[in-house]
């Protein structure tokens, strides 16, 4: 029978322990308060969609990014193209432009803008002066992950080049106070023109067939007759024809085509006379 000193060391111990009770562990290993069970779970919930959500807005942020630099690429790279052929018409046709940068551009899947590639406007594309090259494309730009639709902007790229004609003064002989001015002649010819774009040095060619050949006519309502230089027939399987020739040729070096311009100072004309289209 335990003494009442006993007793009460007794109950000192068992309330010493109550007091000292560890928490319980928790699945980590970590001692967890009752009030903390389950608050990292709910934290994951919370935080994993607002980061995964981050995550997408940012790919497709850089996806766009890098289309806009592969555009100004392309743009560049068909700039530089069109400045070297100033003297072929083709090159200078906005249509033709716009085609040839859709090929380069050749995109894998679905691009960031609306309409995909019929969503680029080319109609601030200008090729109309031989001097300038002008590719201009706007669209207007989305995010591919955008649940909210809350991106769209308009864009606007652009390149600008002098075209490379070989002439510091430009095609029209234009000349700074002071200077004398510069006119174009061809080789063993009789006459001097003002302007680069004289339809009698820049010819407008065009490919025809045999059978083409026996209904055309020049812009002066002429027929064509086979080159004496080249011996062109109906039968060649390609033939060329000038708007404002006379014979059609069945090659395009043939040198009834060809035409190598060089500017002089007028003084330097001699006894060429003025051509009767440009020379005044």
């Amino acid at each position: 029978m335990l003494s009442f000193d006993n007793k009460i060391h007794t109950l000192s111990g068992l309330k010493m322990q109550k007091t000292h009770k560890k928490p319980p562990l928790s699945e980590e290993g970590i001692f967890l308060p009752p009030f903390c069970r389950g608050s990292l779970s709910v934290e994951a919930a919370l935080v994993l969609p607002l980061f995964l959500f981050f995550l997408l807005t940012l790919l497709s942020a850089l996806q766009l990014l890098s289309f806009s630099i592969r555009l100004q690429q392309v743009l560049f790279e068909e700039g530089l193209i069109i400045s070297e052929k100033v003297y072929d018409d083709r090159f200078r046709e906005e249509s033709y432009a716009a085609e040839q940068i859709l090929l380069k551009l050749d995109p894998k899947g679905t691009i960031p803008v609306e309409g995909d590639l019929s969503g680029l406007d080319f109609s601030g594309t200008n090729l109309k002066d031989p001097e300038i090259t002008d590719l201009n494309v706007r669209y207007r730009a989305k995010l591919l992950f955008d649940p909210f639709q809350l991106f769209h902007r308009d864009f606007c790229q652009y390149v600008l080049f002098h075209s490379w004609n070989g002439y510091g003064h430009g095609l029209h002989g234009n000349r700074e106070h002071g200077e004398e001015i510069y006119v174009y002649i061809t080789e063993n010819s009789e006459v001097y023109h003002r302007s680069r774009e004289c339809t009698h040095i820049r010819l407008k060619i065009r490919e025809v067939t045999g059978s083409d050949v026996k209904k055309l006519k020049n812009a002066y309502g002429k027929k064509y007759q086979s080159c004496r230089h080249c011996h062109a027939k109906k039968s060649d399987p390609h033939l060329y024809v000038a708007e404002d020739g006379d014979c059609y040729h069945n090659s395009l070096t043939c040198s009834g085509l060809s035409r190598s311009v060089r500017a002089i100072r007028l003084s330097e004309a001699g006894n060429r006379r003025p051509c009767s289209r440009c020379g005044y």
